[in-house]
């Protein structure tokens, strides 16, 4: 049965069925439902070792390899913004996984005694594992336009509290590994001191474009409330 022109409803209808079965659609839905489920599991397991009361030590061990890596593939996200498969500019993403991928190699995987020791990196881990969890669940229902509005609110307001603590986490797990470093060598304090200092603009332009996000998305819908 062909649709009639007077149905309002229609023409959305048409075009989610039209957008939800192209090879982008599916690759992306699949690509953000894996990565959310991962990253809730990564939530899972800390709350679990923490709830055990686990030490520090252990819980670096339970968690380093598996999260190490599955940041490290995050660097594709890169690639999806280059060639346009994502809407995300390609200068906000490549600062995002950048820096993570510097944390997860150059200290976590570089100085595991500095970072197993602090408070920092369980902290970090809540707090990446909560703001990916999200994101990638959003991601994947918003492309079919199935994203509850709780959700919506969830991924552009939580950042006002994980973005800060995910940021001071790395700053200070990078900070802790100077001294381990200077023993490496020399050059390495002076080098960390600058990309620490780089950390003060690079949040400052994650944060204002959070905020301009959430305004531009929802704006239209407090106002109309």
């Amino acid at each position: 049965m062909s649709h009639t022109t007077n149905n309002p409803p229609s023409p959305p209808q048409s075009t989610a069925h039209m957008t939800r079965y192209t090879p982008r659609t599916l690759y992306l839905t699949a690509f953000n439902t894996l990565f959310s489920a991962l990253w809730a599991s990564v939530f899972v397991h800390v709350v679990v070792l923490i709830w055990r009361g686990e030490e520090r030590g252990r819980i670096f061990e339970q968690t380093e390899f598996g999260v190490r890596w599955l940041q490290s593939v995050t660097v594709v996200e890169i690639l999806h913004s280059w060639i346009g498969l994502i809407k995300s500019p390609l200068p906000t993403t490549a600062l995002q996984v950048g820096t993570r991928i510097i944390q997860v190699w150059l200290i976590w995987h570089t100085f595991p005694l500095s970072t197993a020791a602090s408070l920092a990196y369980p902290a970090l881990l809540l707090a990446w594992s909560v703001a990916d969890g999200i994101r990638y669940a959003y991601l994947a229902l918003n492309m079919h336009g199935m994203a509850p509005g709780w959700l919506v609110w969830i991924r552009y307001t939580m950042f006002y509290i994980l973005y800060p603590i995910g940021i001071a986490a790395e700053w200070w797990l990078f900070y802790m590994a100077v001294e381990p470093g200077r023993k490496i060598n020399g050059l390495i304090p002076p080098v960390f001191y600058f990309l620490l200092a780089l950390y003060g603009p690079g949040s400052y332009k994650m944060y204002t474009y959070m905020i301009k996000q959430r305004r531009k998305t929802l704006g239209g819908k407090q106002r109309r409330s």
